[in-house]
Parts: C-alpha cells; structure tokens; sequence
C-alpha cells in the first residue's frame, strides 16, 4: 500500500485547456499527502507535453477510447493506492484545503461520502447536492437540488449537512466504500452516477454530507455539448436510478410522471420556439422530441 493519502482521479475527454488550473490548484491547495490520477478518456486533442515534470504527483492513463464519465472514473479509481478516493472534474478549481473532507471520513461517524460547496467562476453559489429524484421531485428537475440544509452532522468547526446525494464533480469517499458500493453505474453513460452511488452508500448504511468548509469553483465545461445526447443521458439516468432502487410502485409512478412531464415540455418548448424562433429554445424542443421517440432505448 502506498503511502498517499488521498487518491485525486480526474477525468478528461478533450478537456487539456481546464487541466493547469485544476492541477495548479491542487498543488497549492491541497496539505495532506496525495496522488493524482489522470485519465485521457480517448482524447482527440493531445494533454500537454511535459505535464508529468511539474507535477511529478501526477500519474497519466489513457484509455484509446471513450468509456464515458462513468467507466471512466471506474478504470481511474482501480489505480488508486489511497486510502480516500476523491472524484474531481477536470473543469474545477480548489478555492480551499480538502483536509476537513478527509477530518469526516476519518472520524468514526459512519460517514461514507463528502461533497463539498461548488461556485460559479462569478463567485456565485452553485447547487451541489441534493434529494435522491422520487416521484414527486420529477415533476420539477431542479427541486432535487438541496436548499434547505439539516442541521449540522459531525464536527461543528467543518460546517458539515447531511444530504441525500452530492455532486460527482467533487465526491470523497474511502477506496474500500468504492469497491463495496461498486463504483459508478456502467449501465449509465453519465448522469445519475454520484445519485446512484450515494444511493448505494446509504443502502450500506453509511452518510452522505456536505462541508461548507471545502469550496471549489465548477466551470460545467462537460455541459451544453450536444444538448440532444445531454438531455437524453438526463432521462436515462433517472431511469436508471428508479430501475435499480426503487420497488414496482415507485418505479411505475416515476416513469408516467417523466413521460406526462416530457410532453408537457415539448408541447412547451414547441409552442415558445414556434413564436420567438429563438435556436436556443428550437434546440431544447427538438431534444425532448428526440427523447419522446427514443424512449425505449434511452438508458443513459
């Protein structure tokens, strides 16, 4: 076993213009001992040359094509050799230390997962954990964002929440609830990975928390690339989720509240396009039609 610590595994796909600012930013923010593992995802474009010289934490992989998000972190973290694993995008900047993220697994309270305080590159706050997506929350996407934090779980000084799922762009956890919980959901190309493993975590009844003492800035560099595939992955992860935990009630419940909601947004978007013919609009409309007639297939 090696003497890291923490195991840092980032992922990248065509993504080489947000890796110095992410790996200058552990370098300056990170105390605890640590290793980076960087996976090319099949990139297209080259990751810059000389890379592993200035920063000699960092351990290159390359994976001739592209496995997706979440396959992709799984093939890192099996390089892992900590004994906490930390998930983090590529298009991150660390604002603070990650030691109290570390204080809490280590703490003894059955805590299997942290996630930390996101902002926008403006500064503003950037949702970063949530509700696991029951039902009643599909009605409404952007309810299972967490606004409404419990009261304070573990240490007071860490500024710590009890939460039902944090955000896979900064996610903590141990090498061995990794392996226990198994990963990412390969069934999925992309969304629903961090809901699914914190669904996992809490099955195995350990906590999922958010430290308001760890912050870090999200650029969203993997969104908005083909809205098509992005809204499509985003129905084929709930699906995924209710698939997989929830029983035959819940899970019809789940599919006739996406299928009346999604034609409620195209008849929506239809309508909004047809009068302001705004691309923006056309785009999102002819994304929830590629959904509705893909329904069958649609699985990530």
């Amino acid at each position: 076993m090696s003497k890291k610590l923490v195991s840092i595994a980032i992922l990248t796909y065509n993504d080489a213009k947000f890796l110095e600012g992410c790996l200058r930013s552990i370098r300056e923010q990170v105390s605890c001992p640590f290793e980076v593992i960087l996976l090319d995802n099949g990139s297209s474009e080259p990751v810059p040359e000389g890379i592993t010289a200035q920063y000699p934490w960092l351990r290159m992989f390359r994976s001739d094509k592209n496995l997706g998000f979440n396959a992709g972190y799984n093939l890192a973290a099996r390089k892992a050799r900590g004994k906490y694993l930390l998930v983090l995008n590529i298009d991150t900047i660390l604002l603070t230390d990650i030691a109290p993220a570390v204080r809490l697994l280590a703490s003894g309270l059955q805590i299997g997962v942290v996630g930390a305080k996101s902002y926008h590159p403006s500064g503003k706050p950037q949702p970063s954990a949530g509700h696991f997506p029951n039902a009643r929350r599909l009605w409404l996407f952007r309810s299972q964002w967490w606004s409404n934090p419990r009261g304070i779980y573990g240490p007071t000084e860490v500024d710590a929440h009890r939460v039902d799922w944090v955000s896979g762009s900064f996610l903590m956890t141990t090498t061995e609830n990794w392996a226990t919980s198994g990963g990412f959901d390969e069934n999925t190309f992309y969304y629903g990975s961090d809901v699914n493993f914190c669904r996992s975590t809490s099955a195995h009844g350990f906590a999922v928390v958010q430290c308001g003492e760890v912050k870090y800035i999200h650029f969203e560099g993997f969104r908005n690339r083909d809205i098509v595939r992005e809204v499509g992955n985003l129905y084929g992860g709930f699906r995924s989720y209710h698939r997989k935990f929830s029983g035959p009630v819940e899970r019809l419940a789940a599919e006739s509240v996406l299928r009346v909601g999604l034609v409620v947004r195209i008849l929506l978007y239809g309508s909004w396009y047809g009068i302001t013919r705004n691309p923006r609009i056309g785009d999102k409309f002819r994304a929830y039609v590629n959904v509705q007639r893909n329904w069958v297939r649609i699985t990530s």
